[in-house]
């Protein structure tokens, strides 16, 4: 949780920062793996950046039905507000995301590791998203470990992360 004030306290708003400490609290208390991703977990990773909104991959825990409609379990209506506080299901394309869900004791936000965000960075395929990668390319991101992780659990994204990185000549 330190972590998370202390990479970030200088360009997020403080209750952006409060609302994944107290999101990922209520979910431990609900028994929903999770981890943080997005823009959060970006500045973490070496990209602080101003963000509005706080996003969790979430394990199935956390839904009544993921078809034909994703239905979040009642008792997460008070957590759940659309473009304030995501949260989102590992997508099917891939499934060992879910290795990264973590059951964590109250006070602490777990945080994907960086292979995996930028794994779903690239998935997102959003203009933002490919300049958070650009960005944590820059930071000094190990382009070579992330293309051997996406060449094992991700191979289609595997060459559009290889363009990126010749792209910045990383």
């Amino acid at each position: 949780m330190a972590d998370l004030f202390e990479a970030l306290s200088e360009v997020v708003a403080a209750k952006i920062l409060l609302d994944a400490i107290t999101t990922s609290q209520r979910l431990s208390e609900l028994g929903v793996p999770h981890t943080l991703i997005g823009a959060l977990a970006v500045g973490v990773h070496g990209h602080p950046r101003a963000t509005k909104d706080v996003d969790f991959l979430v394990g199935p825990e956390a839904f009544e039905s993921t078809s034909p409609l994703l239905v979040y379990r009642p008792e997460l209506s008070e957590v759940v507000r659309i473009g304030v506080i995501d949260l989102l299901s590992v997508p099917p394309e891939y499934p060992s995301l879910a290795e990264h869900l973590q059951d964590v004791e109250p006070g602490t936000v777990p945080i994907i590791p960086i292979d995996a965000l930028i794994l779903l960075k690239l998935h997102a395929n959003r203009p933002q998203d490919l300049a958070d990668v650009i960005a944590l390319l820059k930071s000094g991101v190990n382009a070579a470990k992330v293309t051997d992780y996406l060449r094992d659990v991700a191979p289609a994204l595997a060459s559009k992360f290889a363009e990126l990185v010749s792209d910045e000549e990383v």
